[in-house]
């Protein structure tokens, strides 16, 4: 169970295990343990059914939440079509990714808080301020309303809980710990391919204000039962908890930690250009479609990405999660690279939204594992959200700068698949130095 990290400078080991058992506090953050200097801790018990439990609840907070914000395309039409005709398609999009850039840029402080107070407080919270969000959204209006609800209080009440349910599973498990993450954030890809089936049928048959009604009455009832669910396995105590670090100079200092945070910074801006365009490229490509055939690609994606995540997350507890993250990436790129490019069927379309998805998105569910295995379980939320941090530009640029590359090339799509591709295999080969400065051997499990 015990991992190796080589000394840089020396021959000699140090043994490292995640102190997922420990009171919080009770192992060095950055000091010793960005120096690959942590210290051996016993081993601990897998969570059994009730670390499996508070999985499910997890997974549940991650549907109901981020997995809405997925099936943004779905609102996004309607407002286009219905609510707010003639509006700069920019607009949209903007509205679309505000709540992704405010998780990013607050989740780094909500993850660094719940470290030191506590998981729970800010599901709670987060729970609240969603349920009210969506409530609020069904008698908004004004588009200004809607940036309101469904940017800014969406977006903290992501903040509030993705950093605290990326980070619970590794209290319960350190063998299948990325197998658990992963079905935490596959979550959101369920989440969003059930609520972008369902949800184009209802606003079609009620309005936007009873739909949301619907989703605000599925919401409370759904997330007060995964809040039940859940539970932390260190004591909720001050004085077990470490003081709130806000810069720690070390990771600063540290070019594994820059060699991780420029692999999500680069990646991340060819991450949702597909997820983006991929039902715009399907009706340029293939027109005349049935609207339910139209939107199929990036519902097909959203379920392989959850079968991904899942699945990465398993081939990380065993191959290792910095390897696991290297390969999918990698392949991720590729796969924009070597099939988008070349595809104009329909066939082929779903082809590629099944590989894509498969392999896209590993850089969620593999940051927690990732940060374990290089710096210890210690104050995982908020190492995790910092490290989200970095792909704040990539969420807000990503896609419009992928729009902007088509427009001026006269649609000419190959530009597209190549850019996001190319930022992809980048951020993987930033990655590897970070893979190698701490594991040297090329097939060790890491």
């Amino acid at each position: 169970m015990s991992e190796k990290l080589q000394d840089s400078g020396s021959e000699k080991s140090t043994i490292v295990d995640c102190p997922m058992d420990l009171p919080y506090g009770s192992v060095p953050y950055a000091s010793e343990t960005a120096l690959g200097k942590a210290p051996a801790v016993e081993n601990i018990q897998e969570g059994g059914r009730r670390g499996w439990l508070v999985v499910l609840g997890c997974f549940i907070f991650s549907a109901a939440t981020v997995g809405y914000s997925l099936a943004w395309g779905v609102t996004e039409e309607y407002f286009r079509t219905e609510m707010f005709p003639g509006t700069q398609d920019s607009v949209l999009t903007m509205l679309g990714s505000l709540s992704s850039v405010i998780l990013t840029l607050v989740g780094v402080v909500t993850g660094k808080l719940a470290d030191r107070y506590g998981y729970k407080p800010f599901l709670a919270a987060g729970a609240v301020l969603w349920t009210a969000s969506m409530l609020a959204s069904a008698f908004c209006t004004e588009m200004w309303q809607f940036f309101i609800t469904m940017g800014v209080m969406q977006g903290i009440a992501d903040a509030l809980v993705f950093p605290v349910i990326v980070s619970i599973p590794a209290q319960w498990f350190k063998r299948y710990q990325g197998f658990a993450t992963g079905i935490v954030v596959a979550g959101s890809s369920i989440g969003g391919a059930i609520a972008s089936l369902i949800y184009r049928e209802m606003l079609s048959a009620v309005g936007l204000r009873k739909s949301l009604l619907i989703f605000t009455a599925i919401d409370f009832v759904s997330l007060g039962a995964a809040y039940l669910m859940i539970e932390e396995r260190q004591p909720v105590s001050s004085k077990t908890r470490p003081a709130i670090v806000w810069f720690d100079l070390e990771f600063f200092r540290d070019g594994v930690f820059w060699s991780i945070a420029s692999c999500f910074f680069f990646a991340t801006f060819g991450y949702l250009a597909p997820i983006f365009l991929i039902s715009t490229f399907t009706a340029e490509k293939v027109p005349n479609l049935p609207d339910l055939i139209a939107a199929l690609p990036v519902v097909v994606l959203n379920f392989s990405a959850a079968l991904g995540r899942t699945l990465v997350g398993f081939a990380g507890d065993i191959f290792g999660p910095v390897n696991s993250l290297l390969v999918a990436i990698t392949l991720s790129g590729l796969t924009q690279l070597l099939v988008w490019m070349f595809i104009s069927t329909y066939a082929g379309i779903m082809v590629f939204a099944i590989l894509y998805g498969f392999f896209c998105g590993c850089l969620i569910s593999l940051v927690s594992a990732v940060v374990v295995r290089v710096y210890g379980a210690d104050r995982l939320a908020g190492l995790s959200g910092l490290l989200y941090l970095f792909n704040t530009p990539g969420y807000a640029a990503g896609a419009p700068l992928a729009g902007a590359l088509l427009g001026a090339t006269g649609n000419d799509w190959r530009v597209v698949a190549a850019y996001g591709g190319a930022v992809q295999i980048v951020g993987a080969l930033c990655l590897v130095y970070a893979r190698l400065k701490r594991q040297p051997r090329i097939f060790a499990v890491y």
